[in-house]
């Protein structure tokens, strides 16, 4: 029997009755997104994961240098998930998700872009109808195309005609990218497709930019960056080319 009169052993059994109630009160959730993390910490990239991992902070530099509307955060190119599985957190499948939700907050914001000049004209439309001398009252919610002037009618026609032709082609490649990565074979192939897609928006960025210095940094609607890079790909369908990526008919992006 061992008697302790100092009241050492005392606290020690006390710290560990402490540090055992600490450890039941964390959440298994908790403690499982802690593993995660530090496995995402300690996990090594393979050549091709790197290289999606150094594309995306590419991409990432150039939406903050073109001051975009609609970027990544640069916070976002440490946490960028390239990893195979779910045990790894963020992995690959993150980064997807990720990407699908900038995909579509890129397509709303060209919507209002579009219909921004639109709705300006519409405005002065209305207080010129409404007369000089009524400013303060509101403005319609809501008004009939018959109502419309025919120079606006004619312009709301053209605005929908270009919201179909440059707005479909952005909807349907968003699906088809997103078809592809599922119907994929396995990581290093959804790896190579993701690179595939942040490059392509990386290259449409760098045109984008290039004709910003081109006209003295002028604002430049993102048709134009996009003509520039289907000129140019189009300029390489002469050369030798060495791999042709998703060259496989309608569905391919370039």
């Amino acid at each position: 029997t061992i008697i302790d009169d100092t009241g050492h052993l005392d606290e020690k059994k006390n710290d560990n009755d402490s540090d055992e109630s600490m450890d039941e009160s964390i959440p298994k959730s908790m403690v499982a997104k802690l593993k995660k993390a530090a496995a995402f910490d300690a996990a090594e990239k393979s050549p091709e994961e790197q290289a999606l991992s150094q594309s995306f902070s590419d991409l990432v530099e150039l939406q903050h240098d073109l001051t975009e509307d609609v970027r990544f955060t640069r916070a976002s190119v440490k946490s960028f998930g390239v990893a195979d599985g779910t045990d790894i957190d963020p992995n690959l499948w993150t980064s997807i998700r990720l990407w699908q939700s900038y995909a579509e907050q890129r397509l709303v914001a060209r919507q209002n872009e579009m219909q921004k000049e639109f709705q300006e004209k519409l405005v002065e439309f209305l207080k010129k109808e409404m007369g000089d001398g009524d400013e303060e009252q509101e403005l319609p919610s809501a008004i009939g195309f018959q109502d419309l002037s025919p120079e606006l009618q004619e312009e709301l026609a053209e605005l929908q005609k270009r919201m179909t032709s440059e707005l479909k082609p952005l909807l349907l490649e968003q699906t088809l990218s997103m078809q592809k990565i599922l119907e994929a074979n396995d990581h290093d192939d959804r790896v190579e497709l993701m690179r595939y897609f942040v490059d392509a928006e990386r290259k449409r960025l760098q045109a984008k930019k290039t004709l910003k210095s081109m006209f003295g940094g002028g604002a430049l609607a993102d048709e134009d960056s996009e003509s520039i890079v289907e000129k140019k790909e189009a300029a390489k369908k002469d050369e030798p080319k060495e791999q042709i990526f998703f060259d496989d008919g309608e569905d391919a992006f370039q």
